[in-house]
């Protein structure tokens, strides 16, 4: 009689953590999704967890980066900012590079031939993206005075960064942390001359 009673009282006390944890579990992944990505970065260009491509228009050239992160896909959404170079009413040579970086490595990269940057490609996998960049340039133009940036985001906060009046973006260093699953990123800028 004891074994019995003992028997039902472990089935109900089984069938009632399972049924408790299942609903728990329920309500933790309704709370875990990721915010809509302009709720999280106001006029953000990207989607969470997805490939993007974006391109300054005409002869113009990135002169803001913002981002936000989500952890529940451990990736971030994107806003980019263009503006014009004066003098320069088009590019006579773009070109994008290979990819920049392998997933969970290191991105080292300067535009090369004087080049600067007017857009980015981006695939993200796992808790990681890779990148390509747009390099743009006016024949005989050159950088110089190049000069590398603090970095622009601490893991799994925000990111924003400017570029300084007068100067143009002309690489990208960043590296990944996998237990965070994010990135920080630095920004390499320069002056220009023109012909």
């Amino acid at each position: 009689m004891t074994s019995t009673l003992f028997r039902v009282l472990l089935a109900v006390l089984v069938v009632g953590l399972l049924v408790g944890q299942s609903d728990a579990w329920r309500r933790r992944r309704r709370r875990r999704r990721c915010p809509n990505p302009t709720d999280a970065l106001s006029g953000a260009q990207t989607a969470w967890d997805a490939t993007f491509m974006f391109e300054c228009p005409g002869a113009q050239v990135i002169r803001r980066i913002r981002s936000a992160h989500c952890n529940t896909v451990e990736d971030r959404v994107w806003r980019f900012e263009c503006g014009a170079v004066p003098g320069v009413s088009r590019f006579d040579e773009q070109f994008w590079s290979a990819w920049l970086n392998e997933y969970n490595g290191v991105m080292n990269f300067q535009c090369p031939f004087n080049a600067i940057v007017t857009g980015f490609r981006s695939e993200h996998r796992g808790s990681d993206r890779k990148w390509k960049l747009k390099c743009s340039k006016v024949n005989d133009m050159t950088t110089f005075n190049h000069a590398q940036s603090n970095y622009a985001n601490e893991f799994d906060l925000p990111g924003d960064y400017t570029v300084p009046s007068g100067y143009y973006l002309r690489g990208m260093h960043s590296f990944h942390d996998g237990r965070r699953g994010d990135r920080r990123y630095q920004y390499q800028i320069c002056l220009i001359n023109l012909p």
